[in-house]
């Protein structure tokens, strides 16, 4: 009560000040979502540059399929020192966070509880850890493109400030109406899916930078899904993210509706996490 009391009359609100404060360099703990799953725990990793306090900015970095969030932290260690943010990376397990289902996917299927979708732990991880920040931003990779990308269409009442998604391998085509020629239904396209034409509105006014990798273009990549419904997308990540992005201006002009996205098109990089990230940096920050 003391504590409380001390932070009302020093102005600062007790939801406002972390409970666990990213310390600086790197770090890590497990985070355990009490508003969402708390059996299925999740191991933070976590970097904050000798230029920051605990309150610069934020940015989430989602792994791709390896679920190998220390390598994405340390990929972006060198970002953090140059731009001045903090970086926090979840790892979300197999054991726990099983297949596509529970990933990418968000669980979405699995819980009709919104607060219980994967997506949610993010919002929960930013409330426990942020010091003051009133928003973050988050960029995933391969897989975890994928997550940003269904996050945003499913779940666009988040904190986060920007999403980027980097070589995504295949999307959820913002379309719910079930007349427009769509083939596929969810979780190919949002026919049949929670959201319909709210959520894409809001969706669409959201800041989102898609990034594609030029040269990623393997249409025999082991990685790459080869489903029927990921197949109508196209037949490579490229043709893939070009035909989403087609997908949603389609949209948003039928809808009368801003599109607040962009498209880029990354020059001499393939399907690596490394490049899609220093790309991503360079489009927002400049190259200082």
């Amino acid at each position: 009560m003391r504590i409380v009391l001390a932070l009302a009359f020093a102005g600062v609100t007790a939801s406002a000040v972390a409970a666990t404060p990213v310390p600086g360099g790197k770090w890590s703990y497990v985070f355990t979502d009490r508003k969402g799953n708390a059996d299925r725990p999740i191991r933070v990793y976590t970097y904050r540059p000798k230029a920051c306090d605990s309150t610069c900015p934020i940015w989430f970095v989602m792994h791709g399929v390896k679920r190998n969030a220390s390598h994405y932290r340390d990929i972006w260690v060198d970002l953090a020192d140059r731009y001045k943010f903090l970086v926090i990376a979840p790892e979300f397990a197999q054991k726990d966070y099983p297949k596509a289902a529970w990933y990418n996917l968000g669980g979405v299927t699995e819980t009709d509880n919104p607060e219980k979708w994967t997506y949610a732990a993010i919002d929960h991880l930013f409330e426990e850890m942020r010091d003051g920040q009133a928003d973050y931003r988050i960029f995933g990779h391969s897989a975890g493109g994928q997550f940003v990308e269904r996050m945003l269409l499913l779940r666009p009442q988040s904190k986060a400030s920007l999403y980027a998604a980097g070589n995504p391998g295949w999307h959820l085509l913002p379309e719910w109406r079930k007349d427009k020629g769509v083939e596929t239904s969810y979780p190919f396209s949002l026919i049949g899916s929670k959201s319909g034409e709210a959520q894409v509105r809001d969706a669409f006014s959201r800041k989102f930078i898609l990034l594609l990798g030029e040269k990623d273009t393997d249409p025999d990549d082991e990685n790459l899904v080869k489903t029927d419904g990921a197949m109508k997308q196209g037949a490579t990540r490229v043709e893939r993210g070009e035909n989403f992005f087609k997908a949603a201006t389609r949209v948003s002009a039928d809808v009368g509706a801003k599109l607040n996205w962009e498209l880029v098109e990354v020059p001499d990089v393939a399907h690596d996490a490394t490049g899609m990230s220093n790309a991503l940096g360079a489009q927002l920050y400049g190259k200082r």
